[in-house]
């Protein structure tokens, strides 16, 4: 069994029992502790976390992870396992080598664990390459972080999506094909709800893609299942769709009003804003956009990053989630990203860290996860630096 330490950026064989004495521990229900701390876990599972006082009486077992603050592992809400974040289309073209593929998606799930990432939710890809990765990853084929998979997303045929789902004519096909669709397995449903943002032309967003009566009849289906849906959608348009016909929560979300806002937090649905594909072009400069898509880009930074803020201040339920595998937005690393940039718009650092952990867990349908308490799996927490 193993520990992640995102420290060092390493993953730490350890005995199924044992014990360690670490610099202290953060979670959202106990807090910060900046003193030293024995760890002791059975069977895998936290059974006792107590200040440590006499270093002299501990056994020559125990682990110095005195560097070290214990904390639960984060989660990233929307990935994408099967994209590699540097070229879109010649990433679609290698799907062609699932070999390929695959080589990269383990190189990925390891480096998530390195980093401290002990969950990510998939935000689904037409050859299904992530819900085979999921699978392989419960089955201990592969060393991975916990995959919450969507396998394919619901789009209409012939408008953005192609890449993520096969595409629906109308509902009337959907209701033909809805019943093989779930038969397929899925851990949520995405529906694309809305084209993406233009980087050369502010608010102009790709169209809505479904009417509201027809994206209610979706996540019905879906509810009636039992599972969650994730609605992509960004404009004015397209978010009060999905706000009107009831998701879980809203992926990406650019333009956001404050009118909707105020209906997400009455209605419970979370928000998970990625802002790491605008911001991260930002940051990490290249010759690839023109003067005036990067003045777009930053206009739509300023914008999401100022919405953030008003969303925590409202208490709408925020998640942290990047998009990993678009262009920039480095699997594993960019949650790092995510949170410095929720960070810059002005939501403190402990609550960024319970949005990537507590919050997340609920987005991600996963109570285990986010927590750190007698009884933890020692494989969801990570060993990490100081956390102020």
């Amino acid at each position: 069994m193993y520990i992640a330490c995102s420290a060092e950026q390493k993953i730490f064989e350890i005995p199924a029992q044992g014990e360690a004495v670490v610099a202290g521990y953060w979670s959202p229900e106990l807090g910060l502790c900046s003193q030293s701390v024995l760890l002791q876990w059975r069977e895998g599972k936290v059974s006792s976390l107590q200040p440590s006082r006499d270093l002299e009486n501990f056994s020559p077992k125990t682990q110095l992870w005195d560097s070290y603050f214990l904390l639960p592992g984060w989660s990233d809400a929307h990935v994408h396992l099967a994209l590699d974040s540097l070229d879109f289309f010649k990433c679609l073209e290698n799907w062609a080598q699932p070999a390929l593929i695959e080589a990269n998606m383990q190189r990925f799930l390891c480096h998530y664990l390195e980093r401290g990432i002990v969950a990510i939710r998939d935000g689904g890809d037409l050859p299904a390459f992530a819900w085979r990765a999921k699978n392989k990853v419960m089955e201990e084929v592969w060393l991975g972080p916990k995959v919450i998979a969507v396998h394919e997303a619901v789009n209409r045929a012939g408008m953005y999506g192609r890449f993520l789902g096969r595409g629906f004519k109308n509902i009337l096909e959907w209701r033909e094909k809805e019943e093989e669709f779930f038969g397929q397995g899925l851990d949520q449903l995405k529906v694309v709800v809305t084209g993406l943002i233009k980087f050369n032309d502010f608010q102009k967003v790709g169209p809505t893609q479904w009417a509201v009566e027809d994206l209610a009849e979706l996540v019905e289906a879906a509810h009636g299942r039992g599972i969650p849906v994730m609605a992509h959608a960004s404009g004015e348009e397209g978010i009060s769709v999905s706000i009107a016909a009831g998701v879980d929560s809203i992926e990406h979300g650019y333009y956001m009003t404050g009118a909707q806002l105020e209906r997400m937090r009455e209605k419970g649905i979370a928000w998970i804003p990625t802002v790491a594909p605008i911001g991260n072009i930002l940051k990490y400069p290249t010759e690839r956009y023109s003067s005036h898509e990067i003045d777009t880009l930053q206009r739509i930074l300023a914008g999401q990053l100022t919405k953030i803020y008003e969303a925590y201040h409202l208490n709408v339920r925020l998640g942290v989630g990047t998009d990993a595998g678009a262009y920039q937005v480095q699997h594993a690393e960019s949650l790092y990203d995510e949170m410095e940039w929720l960070v810059q718009a002005g939501i403190p650092k402990l609550e960024v860290y319970r949005m990537a952990t507590q919050e997340n867990a609920r987005i991600l349908g996963s109570p285990e996860l986010g927590r750190l308490e007698v009884g933890t799996p020692m494989k969801l927490l990570q060993l990490g630096n100081g956390l102020v």
